[in-house]
């Protein structure tokens, strides 16, 4: 009752807004209704490049997406990044880019990516003629001609406002309801609800269930059912939005103690709000800060900043987290132990509904998250995207850094050199200004003619990082740009919303991702800041410290490895020494006995087939040096 009257009490402040947000977005801004809202267009703040100034891709002179692809982004070791975080960066990232931003394929236009002959993924068989499938983005028809350039239609809301959880349209949303107490519904083992009428696998199709979006298309009898079409396409995602379901539903029972007399429909706004704020908080107070993103201090509401998301935002620079990831899905018991069913590659986890079903559900994949680090913000990119995205090649697989840079053309971003310079950085003149490692250089000066032509995401994938944070300063100066423009365009953010009470907000503002974690699963142990990897703490296993471990030199190839490798070591003199393989855990699952000579040393060892896949540390030890790196077991 108490929050009842407060909120009454606030209502003459909603002056230009209703107390809760539209689904669409629409009327945020008062003066700008449709800023933000669902189906509105992205906004440019770099120059268009089309070839005709109008809607032909650019990019004519630059080379072909693939085989940039296989020339910059061919992965073959496995890089840490520089901060020790964990696999939530990217698992969280997606699942903010699925709040935020979706540009569906236009269903006639296409723009296929040529493969080069003889690729070995992709055409073994030295045809020709092999493409890889990609249509053109959804645009404004009233866009694209007589000197008006094409401009794209992003199709959910650009506000951090859960939208994910509950769609963007009443009708979803009122699927999604139960209408009983606030609640959303849920299937068997507070997972999320299936597309059958009693909302279970393999019950009955309910025909009035919302579109998802399933690759291919047709290809499953049932699916889970979620505020974004996407929740289906990997099990990490899937995860995150079980989550925040059952955090709205929690929330709805704690509301309801509170407020015994409000209707469903109060209980169902206030904790949608709540849901809202604390996504925004956790992506304000925890993702941004990790990757190193400093914002400008919050200075309240700014009706003359439009909130939509920026196209290069789209279609290139958020697509960083696509280098972060390590291709192998980790899953845990709560004792630290690998998951009986094993861990998962993702490659077979694309729109796979039955694992969380059948194998432990959502707990194991945020354990897994939590312990491992994800890869380094660079041109690298595992095969699993880069030739098995929904399928193998030939049968659904698709190159991800390919349709990276090819969506970049459709889009009509201009090159990378034009968009620092549109961010008020200075234009770079030769190759070794992007990167001071001398092969990344030398890789883009053999693949691109001429430095203006570099394309937008292979530009920033490839520079060097600024001092404390993940990324380069394009990057940093693209997230900077819309993450203030996010918040301070937003009526609702959470800081400034006058529903709220100043203890609401400094509650919300310290809400952690852990503790939504705690709160909403059978998980009892997890670090704090879940972005940054730690070991499960397990009683009896001695945790190895592998930080600041640099004396001795180390290199395994080939990595990712499949069973058999070389480790070659560089010593300063002769003495023995101890080999040790260890898992995430800091288990032992090899060791052996070494005779070191002054100079390079070379080893031959094997992993046998029954060790998992996954991140493994090789640890060298002497009397008084020590040294090690990180590889991939892959199959």
């Amino acid at each position: 009752m108490k929050q009842l009257l407060f909120t009454l009490l606030l209502l003459p402040l909603f002056s230009h807004a209703q107390l809760h947000r539209n689904y669409d977005g629409v009327g945020n801004n008062s003066a700008n209704p449709n800023w933000g809202a669902a189906e509105g267009n992205f906004n440019w703040l770099t120059p268009n490049a089309y070839e005709d100034g109008e809607s032909a891709p650019s990019g004519e002179n630059r080379p072909n997406a693939r085989i940039i692809s296989n020339a910059l982004s061919d992965q073959d070791q496995f890089i840490p990044n520089e901060k020790g975080l964990s696999d939530f960066i990217w698992g969280w990232g997606q699942f903010i880019d699925h709040d935020i931003n979706l540009n569906d394929d236009h269903p006639t236009e296409i723009l296929p990516i040529s493969v080069p002959i003889g690729d070995p993924e992709f055409d073994p068989g030295f045809t020709g003629t092999v493409q890889i499938p990609m249509k053109r983005s959804v645009y404004d028809p009233t866009t694209g001609t007589g000197g008006n350039f094409r401009v794209f239609i992003n199709s959910i809301t650009a506000f951090i406002d859960g939208s994910g959880v509950y769609g963007v349209d009443e009708d979803r949303a009122n699927w999604l309801r139960t209408f009983q107490n606030g609640k959303l519904k849920v299937s068997s083992n507070n997972l999320l609800p299936f597309n059958t009428l009693d909302l279970e696998r393999e019950g009955n199709t309910d025909n009035n269930a919302p579109f998802m979006l399933i690759e291919p298309p047709g290809s499953l009898p049932y699916f889970y059912i979620g505020g974004d079409v996407r929740i289906n396409e990997q099990p990490g995602l899937t995860c995150f939005h079980t989550l925040f379901v059952r955090e709205h539903n929690r929330l709805c029972d704690e509301i309801l103690l509170e407020n015994p007399m409000w209707t469903d429909e109060q209980i169902f706004q206030w904790a949608r709000k709540k849901v809202g704020a604390i996504i925004q908080a956790i992506t304000y107070e925890e993702f941004l800060p990790s990757i190193g993103v400093e914002l400008s201090a919050p200075s309240g509401y700014d009706p003359n900043i439009n909130a939509n998301i920026f196209n290069v935002f789209s279609a290139a620079a958020y697509r960083f987290g696509h280098t972060m990831i390590t291709g192998r899905l980790l899953r845990l018991e709560e004792s630290g132990d690998t998951l009986n069913f094993g861990s998962l590659d993702l490659r077979d986890g694309f729109f796979k509904p039955d694992l969380l079903v059948d194998e432990n559900g959502i707990e194991p994949f945020f354990r897994g998250m939590a312990v491992q680090e994800h890869q380094k913000v660079d041109l690298q990119v595992m095969n699993d995207l880069r030739n098995f995205l929904f399928g193998p090649p030939g049968a659904g697989g698709i190159d991800l850094i390919a349709t990276n840079i090819n969506r970049g053309r459709d889009r009509g971003l201009a090159d990378y050199n034009t968009i620092r310079q549109s961010f008020g950085l200075d234009a770079i003149s030769n190759f070794n200004q992007i990167s001071s490692n001398p092969d990344v250089a030398f890789d883009l000066s053999t693949t691109y003619d001429d430095v203006n032509e570099i394309d937008p995401w292979i530009g920033m994938m490839a520079e060097d990082h600024l001092p404390g944070k993940i990324i380069g300063p394009t990057l940093n100066a693209v997230f900077i740009a819309q993450f203030e423009a996010l918040r301070d365009g937003d009526w609702y953010y959470y800081e400034y919303d006058p529903a709220f009470s100043p203890e609401e907000i400094a509650t919300l503002k310290n809400t952690k991702l852990s503790e939504v974690i705690l709160r909403n699963t059978s998980i009892t142990n997890i670090q704090e800041n879940v972005f940054v990897a730690e070991p499960r703490a397990l009683v009896g296993v001695e945790i190895v410290p592998f930080k600041n471990i640099r004396n001795i030199e180390i290199e395994a190839f080939p990595n990712p490895v499949q069973k058999h490798f070389t480790l070659s070591v560089e010593s300063i003199k002769d003495e023995e020494g101890d080999l040790y393989v260890l898992d995430q855990l800091g288990r032992t699952i090899l060791q052996r006995s070494i005779q070191l000579n002054r100079g390079e040393n070379s080893f031959s060892l094997s992993l046998e087939d029954e060790i998992a896949n996954g991140i493994y540390s090789i640890l060298l030890k002497t009397n008084d040096d020590a040294g090690q790196i990180k590889i991939v077991k892959h199959k």
